[in-house]
């Protein structure tokens, strides 16, 4: 049975929820796709260059190549199963290149002075929030927590964020009930986003949304109903989920396009 839970698999459920059945309790072999593997090369990226210039290393735009090349290869080694489809890995190492290579990524990330505890520079550091009624916890890992008690969250996208999208995600709500059960209850429920937007012309953006306790307890009162749904073993494809289809859901050749 599942012993824990976390804010991608929730996402995950409220997207199909046959996906998340066949890949957290059928346990059917899952290939990496080109966005995961990109997106983790560029999260461990963004950690190691802080983490280095929190040691004294030199900061800029040629070190945080440096580190892509080292976190873009360690990426391939760890998939090597990785379903690329019509994508190769140098068309997203080099997109890697083009995003890193903007100076404003770099000055976004010399701003950013991490809060540092007993445990250390709290960077990409595991939380975990126990919900009334559901028997496991849920376990997630958070990006940066900095020195104003803020947390935040990198994202690389194919298009600029709206303020309305940044206020709809969920994981902010994940991230601050954790805290709070952690004692670290943030100033003003307040959560960063910061966006590197790729393409010919990368962007960044750090847009900074305010929740509620309301908005903190509906998700609870959602995990909770996500809960009863796994307990009931009710599970039920979404064909009109932007996942449902060969290019983003690994399931895809057993689940909806069997037999085409």
């Amino acid at each position: 049975m599942i012993e824990h839970l976390s804010y991608s698999s929730i996402n995950l459920f409220l997207t199909c929820s046959e996906a998340w059945r066949r890949k957290y309790l059928a346990k059917e072999p899952i290939s990496s796709t080109p966005a995961l593997l990109f997106g983790s090369a560029i999260h461990n990226t963004i950690e190691g260059y802080i983490r280095e210039r929190h040691n004294g290393i030199i900061a800029n735009n040629i070190q945080l190549l440096s580190l892509w090349d080292t976190h873009w290869l360690a990426a391939l080694g760890r998939e090597p199963n990785c379903e690329w489809g019509a994508d190769t890995p140098a068309q997203h190492f080099n997109e890697g290149i083009r995003l890193l290579s903007n100076p404003a990524v770099a000055q976004m990330l010399n701003k950013l002075i991490p809060l540092q505890d007993e445990q250390g520079l709290f960077m990409e550091r595991e939380i975990v929030l126990r919900v009334p009624g559901v028997p496991v916890p849920i376990k997630g890992y958070i990006d940066i927590l900095t020195s104003d008690g803020i947390p935040g969250d990198f994202k690389t996208s194919a298009q600029s964020w709206s303020a309305d999208k940044a206020k709809a995600e969920l994981q902010p709500l994940f991230y601050l009930a954790a805290l709070n059960q952690l004692g670290r209850t943030v100033p003003g429920l307040r959560f960063r986003h910061y966006v590197m937007t790729k393409g010919k012309t990368p962007t960044v953006q750090v847009i900074e949304t305010q929740h509620t306790w309301h908005s903190i307890f509906w998700l609870q009162e959602l995990i909770q109903r996500i809960w009863r749904s796994i307990e009931s073993e009710s599970f039920v494809p979404n064909p009109n989920s932007w996942l449902c289809g060969p290019k983003y859901c690994t399931a895809w050749a057993r689940c909806r396009g069997r037999g085409m």
